[in-house]
């Protein structure tokens, strides 16, 4: 018995002493009557418990507006960490009984003080792209950790602008309850044929009401750029990470909130380090100070979905961890009260006509320590 006691601790001591990566399949390609999913969304309700938010692509991959095709947006849980999910439930659901009916996609959560789930995204039908005025954006909520949602409620842009829509992953709230997330703007005096690339600008997208109005921040905070993810720094500014439209590195750029409530911006700068394919990925803040972002290594394709470190507020990168060496995409992350990190990601490693299974993988904090240090 004393024999058998000591193997056990020891075989526990040897787990504990290597830990590892756990991955599930959440959204299976052609799974639940959709062949193609994108464009993940993530965040941890008031329980701690995971919601993630997908697009359901009917007809193809495109983009809504882009091309012929039906999106509707739909959702899973976990309350075990990541380890099971609950089945499919729809948060919006387009008219697709017609290719070019109505739709929605690119959704972005976030989890508000009090437990209130906020999902946006964007609106339209096949035959409005960006180009050619696309600026829909709706409201979803939630107050039972994404068990049930609210019917969608447009939220309006200025109609200063061409067209816009709100980065898709999820938001973020400063210290003041202000609900912060990105928007790309597309300015109503755009050259017509569009350059390449296209002068789309990522401008604060916020409220200060708990979703229930919203403002669009006049000044870019990068340009030309888009998909921009936003995340709070130990010192209280506000810091953005910007996907610019070649290869090379992301764009930068800190804020400062003013005594008048408004965030202001310090200047453009760019990465050191973290160069990436032209492709979403998504920043948080860990643990002592450091951030991760994940991102697209890969040049001219996108593979190689990798984990990067910054110890100085985002001015220089560390890669520290591939989490997929093979075909992969957009990626977005949340921290769980222990220090573990959970990445939901665009897999494409498994497909053959170029879709994606959307894989949840949790990091364990004591393998992020070893490899940060």
């Amino acid at each position: 018995m004393r024999y058998f006691t000591l193997l056990v601790a020891g075989l526990v001591a040897c787990a504990c002493a290597h830990p590892t990566i756990q991955s599930t399949t959440v959204f299976a390609e052609g799974s639940d009557s959709c062949h193609f999913y994108r464009i993940p969304a993530m965040t941890l309700d008031a329980k701690g418990n995971i919601v993630a938010v997908i697009d359901r692509r009917y007809e193809n991959l495109a983009d809504l507006g882009y091309r012929s095709t039906s999106i509707d947006i739909s959702c899973k849980r976990s309350t075990d960490g990541g380890r099971s999910w609950s089945e499919q439930s729809f948060i919006a659901r387009g008219d697709t009984s017609r290719v070019l009916g109505f739709g929605y996609g690119d959704a972005s959560l976030t989890t508000l003080p009090d437990g209130r789930i906020l999902c946006l995204f964007a609106c339209g039908n096949g035959r409005k792209g960006f180009r050619r005025g696309l600026k829909h954006t709706t409201v979803c909520t939630s107050d039972d950790g994404g068990i049930t949602w609210s019917e969608p409620r447009l939220v309006a842009f200025p109609d200063s602008i061409h067209s816009a829509f709100v980065t898709s992953g999820k938001g973020i709230v400063d210290a003041d309850g202000d609900i912060l997330l990105a928007a790309d703007v597309l300015p109503r005096d755009y050259p017509d044929p569009m350059p390449v690339p296209w002068p789309i600008e990522p401008h604060l997208f916020y409220s200060k009401d708990g979703g229930e109005s919203w403002t669009l921040q006049p000044e870019p905070l990068f340009s030309p750029a888009d998909e921009t993810k936003l995340v709070l720094l130990p010192d209280g500014r506000l810091l953005s990470s910007s996907r610019r439209w070649f290869y090379g590195p992301r764009g930068l750029n800190t804020a400062v909130k003013g005594p008048d409530g408004i965030w202001h911006w310090e200047g453009e700068r760019f990465t050191e380090g973290l160069v990436a394919n032209p492709c979403n990925g998504d920043i948080v803040l860990w643990r002592d100070g450091l951030l991760l972002h994940s991102f697209i290594k890969e040049e001219k394709a996108r593979r190689g979905l990798t984990l990067a470190v910054s110890a100085d507020g985002g001015t220089s990168w560390r890669d520290v961890l591939t989490l997929q060496e093979g075909p992969a995409a957009y990626s977005t992350m949340v921290v769980f009260r222990n220090g573990d990190v959970g990445v939901l990601y665009e897999d494409g490693s498994r497909s053959t006509d170029d879709g994606y299974d959307i894989v949840f993988s949790r990091i364990p904090r004591r393998l992020l320590r070893r490899l940060v240090e």
